[in-house]
């Protein structure tokens, strides 16, 4: 990362945590959940570091930026995107000042999803006069990769 910074060159990665941090430092709660989310699908992101020695001890960059920003929650889920994706509306629903961000690791993988997105996300608005900040995070696209 820091050899993408000082060729003033930004990826993916790079642009999601700044993105992040931004939010995060102006008074915005981020919340990302999917598959290896913390990470990332092709370790592009680790917003997570493990300690290797210390079992179960776990430090989030972004969650120390600085002492009065806003929450960062990153949360991996199983490979259940019909679940989770319903979860994470329905917390968008509840938590409308929340930035809630389903990631589907592939973007086949939301197939299992459609009914998800179909019986409440794409209609839900017609049906309830309720919107929803639920943002569907597809970065790898249908371009093959997944």
């Amino acid at each position: 990362r820091s050899e993408l910074l000082n060729k003033g060159l930004f990826d993916w990665a790079m642009a999601e945590i700044a993105a992040f941090s931004s939010l995060l430092t102006t008074g915005v709660h981020v919340r990302l959940s999917g598959q290896d989310v913390e990470r990332g699908t092709f370790s592009h992101r680790h917003h997570v570091l493990y300690d290797n020695i210390v079992e179960k001890v776990t430090y989030c960059p972004l969650n120390n930026l600085s002492s009065s920003q806003e929450k960062y929650s990153i949360c991996n889920s199983s490979l259940s995107e019909y679940g989770v994706l319903g979860f994470e509306h329905g917390y968008s629903m509840v938590s409308p000042d929340i930035l809630t961000i389903w990631e589907g690791q592939f973007g086949d993988f939301s197939n299992t999803a459609q009914c998800i997105i179909d019986q409440f996300i794409s209609s839900g608005e017609d049906k309830w006069i309720r919107q929803s900040g639920l943002v569907m995070l597809l970065p790898h696209g249908f371009d093959g990769m997944g």
